[in-house]
């Protein structure tokens, strides 16, 4: 049974950074069972065609979700566009360094490394191109760049239920440490003399994206095995991070079908 409220009542945390929105979301979010879930708030006049899913979804986690007025959750999470089902999350569930970097020696290893995204879009398309094509684990600096939060998720697609993500200090020590395990990292320069379908991706490999407008910062560049660019037709002088790390992650998955 789903509870209606009859009055307002507080929400704890109702800033937009701890609330997920939108029905492929939440529906994903649930799935996973990753992300902790502490309150699930639907509109009373959604369809039943996309309330009885959700509730069921909800049901097999414990949660009990609560429906309102479809005004009330515009409030809660201050956008129009929530389509009537939104979640208040508790912190993501970045997975621990160690536990990533024990996955280092699977054959055909395939690492996403980012080094400053600070734009939360920027960095969900790159999560969800890493998703996509099958990375086996995504690195992140604890501080400095834009970590997992509600738009980010969204921009993902849902692809941050799917991935392992991990917050590391010092993304320098991380390569050092993947590099130790065999892994070579592969770092994008617009300024790099090797073109992209130039290196070889099939074994081993950590892809090394930087931020927007700086690029790789000369510590994590100088960590990087090689660098490569990506050829350009046009007069713009780069690609930004996300359509960078797609073309990347293209050709690496490409390379890979190809020798197999």
């Amino acid at each position: 049974m789903v509870a209606r409220r009859k009055r307002k009542s507080r929400f704890l945390s109702s800033h937009q950074r701890s609330w997920l929105w939108g029905h492929n979301l939440v529906s994903e979010t649930l799935a996973a069972g990753r992300w902790p879930i502490l309150e699930l708030v639907f509109a009373e006049d959604l369809a039943l065609a996309v309330l009885d899913p959700l509730v069921g979804q909800a049901k097999a986690l414990g949660l009990r979700p609560t429906l309102v007025p479809r005004l009330r959750l515009e409030e809660l999470v201050r956008v129009r566009d929530h389509q009537g089902c939104i979640a208040r999350v508790g912190p993501y569930p970045y997975v621990a360094w160690a536990d990533l970097l024990a996955r280092a020696r699977e054959p055909g290893a395939l690492y996403v490394v980012l080094d400053g995204i600070q734009d939360p879009f920027n960095l969900g398309a790159v999560l969800r191109s890493a998703e996509v094509f099958g990375a086996g684990g995504v690195v992140l600096a604890d501080s400095g760049q834009t970590g997992i939060n509600s738009q980010v998720a969204r921009s993902s697609a849902g692809a941050v239920n799917r991935l392992a993500i991990a917050e590391v200090a010092s993304i320098r020590d991380a390569l050092t440490a993947l590099a130790g395990s065999g892994v070579r990292a592969i770092g994008t320069a617009a300024d790099a003399g090797q073109a992209l379908d130039e290196e070889v991706f099939t074994g081993p490999v950590a892809l090394v994206i930087g931020g927007e407008g700086r690029g790789l910062s000369p510590e994590v560049r100088d960590a990087c095995q090689a660098l490569v660019r990506v050829p350009q037709r046009g007069g713009l002088n780069s690609l930004n991070a996300a359509a960078a790390a797609a073309v990347c992650l293209y050709e690496i998955d490409r390379q890979r079908r190809r020798s197999t």
